[in-house]
């Protein structure tokens, strides 16, 4: 693979013939590579000398190969030159890449060709192990990859840090290790990643989806990219993954909905929410809708301030979650809420649970001076037409909760009942 870039290799000819390293350095080299030899007679003592990319050295004195692989480092290309064919013992070549045994002048060019595409070769697999490493440590996502058996060949740094360990802790380490998990919970699948591992290698295909796992105790969210690893032969060896943590982008996201679909005081759905709930859920249902507000409220507000009124509207919300837990509860502004019931709700089921409610309410406001006097009144329609309009539906209610502030408060009227009532 050619890049647009030069490599500048180090050379060093140690211990030749001056001939022989005359004709080294007059060898052609490879396109996009330049060279600078450097000449010594034996081991070189100055620690100025950069390391070498490759040696080429006379083998004849004992324990110069291991003076030179000790020298340049392990990834240095060292080859031997024998002159003679007195036999050397081969562990003075233990430490050398190749052997040259007194390569005629052609030979001698041809395989100092081969050296230094060798080189380059190197170079190029260096350069490709840097452009992955750094790419995959300074993305801010998680990044690993694992063998059939489940172990962790490599992983990032950002996954490191996560997790608290070293990336060499991690080698070699199943996902449970990683993320701490127990050996149960590791065995039961959760928070394990497994399933979608299995279908990675199952279809040979990337797959893309959403997981969680358990970080010091805390859940997060991840969006996960998972595709199979393939060897030469075109067989899965292994998977590749990168993950997004997106724990606070949900929330964020959560927090949006949040803001657009429930009250902030209360924790209720608002107004907005009422009708995208009933278009998704009515169906073919009975309807119920429960109209209420506070009795007297201004009188708290009056006199106790705003802050008290906002303690009672929550008291409200907290009292109707209670009473309908199976019902949609609102508030649709100041202290008017409002109850949606799909389903099978009778008019007698919604009046006995309306007064259930103000029962309740009445304890919770018993125990606090300021909230003395302060009640609610409701008013309730229901309908078995599909096809009849909400907006009627509420309206109708919000004419029997009148009714029922005109009756003295602190009741419940239900619109079928009224005496003026508009006909269905």
């Amino acid at each position: 693979m050619k890049y647009a870039m030069t490599f500048k290799g180090r050379v060093w000819l140690v211990g030749l013939p001056a001939a022989m390293a005359e004709d080294i350095k007059k060898t052609p080299l490879p396109e996009q590579m330049e060279c600078e030899f450097s000449v010594f007679r034996d081991v070189p003592e100055d620690d100025s000398i950069k390391n070498p990319d490759g040696i080429i050295f006379a083998a004849e004195k004992p324990g110069l190969a291991a003076a030179l692989r000790a020298l340049a480092g392990p990834q240095a290309f060292l080859v031997a030159w024998q002159e003679s064919r007195e036999p050397i013992a081969i562990g003075e070549f233990e430490p050398t890449d190749d052997i040259w045994e007194a390569p005629s002048k052609e030979m001698l060019a041809f395989r100092v060709k081969r050296f230094f595409i060798r080189l380059v070769h190197r170079y190029e697999h260096w350069l490709e192990m840097t452009f992955w490493q750094t790419t995959i440590n300074m993305v801010p996502d998680l990044v690993w990859y694992k063998n059939l058996d489940g172990l962790h060949l490599e992983i990032n740094e950002a996954l490191a840090n996560t997790v608290g360990k070293t990336r060499d802790d991690c080698r070699g380490q199943r996902h449970g290790y990683i993320w701490g998990l127990s050996p149960e919970e590791y065995e039961k699948g959760e928070f394990a990643c497994k399933e979608s591992d299995k279908q990675v290698i199952d279809s040979g295909h990337l797959n893309v989806g959403e997981e969680q796992v358990l970080e010091n105790g805390e859940l997060r969210d991840l969006r996960t990219y998972k595709t199979p690893l393939f060897d030469k032969e075109g067989h899965i060896f292994g998977t590749a993954g990168v993950a997004q943590d997106i724990t606070l982008l949900n929330r964020y996201h959560q927090k949006i909905l949040d803001m657009a679909h429930k009250d902030e005081l209360t924790g209720l759905a608002n107004r907005r929410f009422f009708y995208e709930y009933l278009a998704e859920h009515r169906k073919r249902q009975t309807t119920c809708v429960m109209s209420l507000d506070l009795d007297h409220f201004k009188h708290v507000n009056d006199n106790y301030g705003h802050k008290a009124g906002d303690e009672a509207l929550k008291i409200v919300g907290n009292v109707l979650r209670d009473c309908f837990p199976g019902a949609l509860v609102c508030r649709f502004g100041g202290d008017e809420f409002l109850v949606l019931e799909l389903g099978g709700v009778t008019l007698e089921g919604a009046e006995a649970g309306a007064k259930e409610f103000l029962n309740r309410l009445r304890i919770a406001f018993g125990s606090e001076k300021k909230f003395e006097g302060l009640s609610s009144s409701v008013g309730i329609a229901l309908t078995e037409d599909n096809d009849f309009p909400i907006d009627e539906l509420v309206r109708r209610s919000d004419e029997a909760l009148y009714a029922a502030k005109d009756a003295g408060r602190n009741c419940v009227r239900l619109y079928d009942r009224l005496e003026h009532k508009q006909p269905h």
